[in-house]
C-alpha cells in the first residue's frame, strides 16, 4: 500500500514535529497557568456556585395539610398561585434593593460576583440549567463568587435579605397573618465550582494552534527543499543531500608533464 504523500513529507521534518510539540506543550500551559510561589496556578478565573432552597408557602395552603375547611358564611376567596409568584420573586431577588442589603452586610459585590435566583422545575438533584417539567413553588437563591466560601455567604446573605424585605411588605402593607407568604429555608447547599469544564480550553486551544503551525511550517520547508533540489537537477549540479562525499571533494588540477632532454 503507498503511504500517502504527505505523510511522507510529515516524517520527513519529523524532528521539526517533535520541536513543535514540545513548544506547543510549553505554549499551552503558559496560556493556561501561570507560577506562583513556585506551583502551577490556573489562569482561568474560578467561579463558585451556591444556592439557597426556599419554600414559597402560606397558612392557607399549608404542604402537610390536605384539606383546607371552608367557612360557608365568608364566601368566595381567591387563592395566588404560589408556583407563579415564585418566578417574580426571583426577579426581586436579582433586583437591586437585595443586592443593596447584601452589599450592606457582606460589602461590596465585586467582578464576578452576583445574586440571583432560579424558580425550580426539576428533582431535589437536578440542575436547573436543564429545566424539567414540573412547576415548583420552590425557590433558589443563588451566589456566584470567586471563592466558595464568598459563593456560599452571598447565598445565605440574600436569601435572609429577601425573607426580611418580604416580611416588611407585609407589615407595611396591612396583610393578614393568615394571608400572607411564608418562606421556609429548606435546604443551604455548599458551594460548587462551576469552572471545571472549561480550565483547560486555554490550554488545548492554544497548544493545538502552536502545533498546527509547526505543521504548516513542515510542509513549507519541505517545499522549499524540493524546490532547490530541482533547481540543482535542472543545472546538472550532484545533489548534496544524496551524495555528501562529491560535494566535499576537491577539483581535480592538472599537472604539467615535462619532456626530459
Amino acid at each position: 500500500m503507498d503511504i500517502p504523500k504527505y505523510l511522507q513529507i510529515l516524517w520527513a521534518q519529523k524532528w521539526l514535529l517533535v520541536v513543535g510539540l514540545v513548544v506547543a506543550v510549553a505554549a499551552g500551559l503558559f496560556a493556561g497557568y501561570t507560577i506562583t510561589d513556585g506551583t502551577l496556578t490556573s489562569r482561568v478565573t474560578p467561579s463558585y456556585r451556591a444556592a439557597t432552597t426556599v419554600l414559597v408557602g402560606s397558612a392557607s395552603q399549608p404542604i402537610f395539610q390536605a384539606e383546607t375547611p371552608v367557612d360557608a358564611g365568608s364566601g368566595t376567596v381567591q387563592t395566588r398561585d404560589l408556583t407563579q409568584t415564585a418566578v417574580v420573586y426571583a426577579y426581586l431577588v436579582a433586583g437591586a434593593q437585595i443586592r443593596a442589603a447584601v452589599e450592606a452586610e457582606i460589602g461590596e459585590l465585586g467582578e464576578g460576583e452576583a445574586i440571583s435566583a432560579v424558580r425550580r422545575t426539576t428533582q431535589p438533584g437536578g440542575d436547573e440549567s436543564s429545566p424539567g417539567r414540573f412547576s415548583l413553588p420552590i425557590l433558589d437563591v443563588i451566589g456566584t463568587a470567586e471563592t466558595a466560601s464568598r459563593a456560599e455567604d452571598i447565598s445565605r446573605t440574600a436569601t435572609v435579605a429577601f425573607q426580611e424585605y418580604v416580611a416588611r411588605e407585609q407589615n407595611e402593607s396591612g396583610i393578614d397573618e393568615s394571608s400572607r407568604v411564608q418562606l421556609t429555608t429548606l435546604d443551604e447547599r455548599p458551594a460548587e465550582d462551576v469552572t471545571k469544564s472549561s480550565s483547560m480550553l486555554p490550554v488545548i486551544v492554544t497548544g493545538l494552534a502552536v502545533f498546527l503551525l509547526f505543521v504548516i511550517a513542515a510542509f513549507v520547508v519541505w517545499n522549499v527543499q524540493a524546490g532547490r533540489a530541482r533547481r540543482r537537477a535542472e543545472a546538472g549540479e550532484p545533489d548534496a543531500a544524496e551524495s555528501p562525499a562529491a560535494a566535499r571533494a576537491p577539483l581535480a588540477t592538472a599537472t604539467p608533464a615535462y619532456e626530459s632532454h
